[in-house]
């Protein structure tokens, strides 16, 4: 009995994948003000503009709000933020071509994470997985301007190609895995521990030692390129354009472990929680159940290899993922792994259908507040506005916020300083940066607090006071 062409259909993951795509789309033109994380965002864009308004040397990323300094900072190779400058030179600059960007990526790697798993583990794992990692955290980060998932969606590319060249032998694969694995490692750091896999085929004595060797060669240059980006150029830029530390390199291990044990209650709770939800981690306890009870153990140590690399990053960067959720994203293509691999072990595919259902909704629920911009973020957007009205875009300002905090300060389109509020009632803290130039104090009412000053008002409404520095 042959398969109706309309289950075929919905069958296909290509299918899925251009379904929770298009569903993606809603609102992909949104300024970047969800309430999880628009600061990471507008730390992505702030650089991007810079690229495009002022000097596109992908070497310095320049940030607004470093005060009367250049703004040069030492960051996360900003691949994402150029590719948005290189769209605006095209169509001219725009906030929404890095939800798209990200977008079209994390789709690829989708793609590409569901034809490894098909390869190796069959279509049933295969579409399991894929649809568990459609629907879970991945769903609202797969389209916000962070490095994140497009590092990772990157070295899941490369890591497909760079097995078929093992396998195969065909140069220009290995060639595929090196710039693929390179921008996504240079991209975001962590998302190097997906490429742990590899450790694996090099105990398979059927792959010929001269392909081990040049994989292990390609994959050293790769580490040597990480290496100097992140332990030899970024703290050179720290220490000539004396910003300071903007990209977290975290702690020594002895205390990020101390402050990991310390808070391991809510660290878990990002793996059973945040993750891919209840439904999610019960189908990935299921999945570690079967490996176990069947001693499946290659899947186990496909999953094992990025879950422990990813974990000793974690424990570097100490209790950062309690309030930095996006770590978690790293680590989700693995467990989505075992979790599909969970449910192809129930043999009737109604109940797994249904499973894949209950995780879907209850993944995307949790979410869906990510699509609409509320008050007091969405008034946000109108600051430019406000400051364009009232002052010159040179002029350099001061905005209540948290220290370093890009939001205000991108969407306000100017450069300076973001204090918290309790900053503004000094008055040598105040008189220190208006004698590095700062002309007007903008003070967000509804986000970080009124704050009254005996400075002249030149605006006032619901949620914005500014200050003119005489």
């Amino acid at each position: 009995m042959t398969t109706q062409p309309a289950v075929r259909f919905f069958k296909d993951i290509r299918f899925w994948i251009l379904f929770f795509f298009l569903i993606r789309m809603y609102g992909i033109t949104f300024p970047p003000l969800e309430v999880g994380h628009n600061w990471r965002q507008t730390d992505g864009l702030m650089i991007a503009r810079n690229f495009y308004e002022h000097n596109a040397n992908i070497l310095y990323p320049t940030v607004d709000v470093a005060g009367d300094k250049s703004g040069i900072v030492g960051c996360e190779f900003p691949l994402l933020n150029y590719i948005v400058y290189l769209i605006s030179l095209v169509f001219g600059y725009d906030h929404w071509y890095g939800r798209i960007v990200v977008l079209l990526f994390s789709s690829l790697g989708v793609f590409f994470f569901h034809r490894l798993i098909r390869k190796y583990f069959g279509e049933s794992v295969a579409f399991n997985a894929a649809i568990i990692l459609l629907v879970s955290f991945w769903f609202s980060h797969s389209r916000k301007n962070i490095p994140d998932i497009f590092g990772v969606s990157l070295c899941m590319t490369g890591l497909y190609f760079v097995l078929a060249y093992l396998e195969e032998g065909k140069w220009h694969r290995v060639v595929l895995y090196f710039l693929l694995a390179l921008a996504g490692c240079l991209a975001k750091v962590t998302a190097a521990s997906v490429l742990s896999v590899l450790l694996i085929p090099f105990f398979n004595k059927d792959i010929t030692l001269p392909r081990k060797a040049l994989v292990a060669f390609v994959s050293v240059a790769i580490l040597l390129g990480i290496y100097g980006w992140y332990f030899v150029w970024v703290p050179h830029l720290n220490a000539v354009h004396g910003f300071g530390e903007h990209f977290s390199m975290g702690t020594t291990f002895s205390e990020g472990a101390k402050s990991f044990f310390e808070s391991l209650p809510k660290i878990s709770k990002r793996f059973y929680d945040t993750a891919m939800k209840y439904s999610g981690f019960l189908a990935f306890l299921t999945g570690l159940f079967f490996l176990i009870r069947k001693k499946q153990w290659l899947p186990f140590v496909v999953f094992i290899l990025p879950f422990l690399s990813f974990m000793v990053v974690l424990i570097k960067t100490g209790s950062s993922i309690i309030g930095d959720t996006y770590y978690i994203l790293t680590v989700i293509p693995c467990m989505a792994f075992i979790a599909g691999y969970g449910l192809a072990q129930i043999e009737n595919k109604k109940i797994v259908a249904a499973l894949l259902v209950i995780i879907a909704v209850e993944g995307i629920a949790d979410q869906i507040y990510d699509f609409r911009i509320r008050q007091p973020w969405k008034s946000v957007g109108e600051l430019e506005t406000i400051m364009d009205s009232i002052s010159q875009r040179n002029d350099l300002i001061a905005i209540n916020s948290e220290v370093n905090n890009p939001t205000l300060m991108y969407f306000a389109h100017r450069r300076g300083w973001t204090q918290n509020s309790d900053f503004f009632l000094h008055a040598e803290n105040v008189n220190d940066i208006r004698s590095k130039g700062c002309k007007f104090i903008v003070i967000a009412k509804e986000q970080y607090g009124n704050v009254a000053l005996t400075f002249p008002i030149v605006h006032e409404s619901q949620y914005f006071k500014i200050y003119k520095l005489n």
